[in-house]
């Protein structure tokens, strides 16, 4: 019953036509919208930037001069995308951090190039860095169980382990020095199919058949968590997860093939974007800690029982 519920559930929600409905019920005027919206004070930091939603959102920003940090994990694609938003914002405070989110090293590598930018940028010190927002978005969709060269398997690593859990705790100084900061963790619908399970199934390091879609909706269940935990261990910075909805992007594509016509009408990359943009830029006082979010409103995290199913099929 839980998956018909997660899908009826979905075409009414995470679809272009529930985007559209959500969207009809927006407060007006819309801040996003407003052409003297500007961004100058602020510092981001996007994963997985270079296409799709995360281009999406890398892009706004900058467009209302943000400074913002591209994390991609490919250089060319990730210049080409860097160079592509400087063109068209005439934003030259955007630059480009290399990071493979599945990696231990190359997250600290990461930071580690972030801090020397910014002293050498500001003319700081490492305890005066401001970073107001983090979008935690990089990640893989595999139908085949692969490892890193670490030897983790990817999904566990690139979505939680070290592409959410060890990239927001090493920034969390920084966000905790920095008023009315937060953390975006991109979660998916996903996450409705499963409860977090153990370790080992979680890791994939036991000895069952390996389910790309299961490991992936486990890792989304734990971005959730841990934006719940985080909130009660940090409650002066602001930590959200939330849902693009069925948007078309390239991962998208790549995971589903010819079976993403069961999602359709799909979103576009602005309408699965815009909502997380959202949550980086609302005022702090109106995000609430630890929830799930999709088009701006929070949702549930759970999607079973006859009264869940009454509640939504009608």
């Amino acid at each position: 019953m839980s998956a018909t519920q997660f899908y009826i559930y979905g075409k009414r929600s995470f679809t272009k036509t529930g985007y559209e409905k959500a969207k009809a019920k927006y407060a007006q005027p819309d801040f996003l919208e407003d052409p003297t919206l500007s961004l100058a004070e602020k510092v981001f930091v996007i994963t997985g930037a270079n296409s799709g939603i995360g281009y999406e959102i890398s892009l706004f920003l900058a467009s209302k001069y943000a400074t913002v940090y591209m994390v991609c994990r490919n250089a060319q694609r990730g210049t080409e995308a860097k160079d592509k938003i400087v063109e068209k914002t005439a934003n030259p405070n955007v630059f480009l951090l290399l990071c493979d989110c599945s990696l231990e090293q190359d997250v600290r590598n990461m930071w580690e190039d972030f801090t020397r930018h910014r002293e050498s940028s500001l003319q700081c010190t490492r305890e005066n860095i401001k970073l107001d927002c983090v979008v935690c978005n990089a990640g893989a969709l595999l139908n085949e169980r692969s490892i890193t060269a670490e030897g983790v398997e990817v999904t566990f690593a690139s979505h939680f382990l070290f592409g959410t859990f060890l990239l927001v705790e090493s920034a969390m100084p920084w966000l905790e020095a920095t008023l009315n900061s937060r953390v975006v963790v991109v979660s998916s619908g996903g996450m409705y199919c499963t409860k977090f399970p153990a370790w080992d199934v979680a890791a994939s390091v036991g000895k069952f058949k390996y389910d790309g879609q299961l490991s992936y909706a486990y890792a989304k269940r734990g971005q959730v968590l841990l934006c719940e935990d985080w909130s009660k261990k940090h409650p002066t910075v602001k930590f959200v997860s939330c849902h693009p909805g069925w948007t078309g992007t390239e991962a998208v594509n790549a995971a589903y093939g010819a079976k993403k016509q069961y999602l359709e009408p799909m979103r576009t990359p602005w309408e699965g974007a815009e909502g997380i943009i959202w949550l980086c830029l609302a005022p702090a006082a109106d995000l609430e800690g630890g929830a799930f979010y999709l088009d701006r409103t929070p949702r549930v995290k759970h999607i079973s029982g006859p009264f869940f199913f009454r509640r939504f099929l009608h």
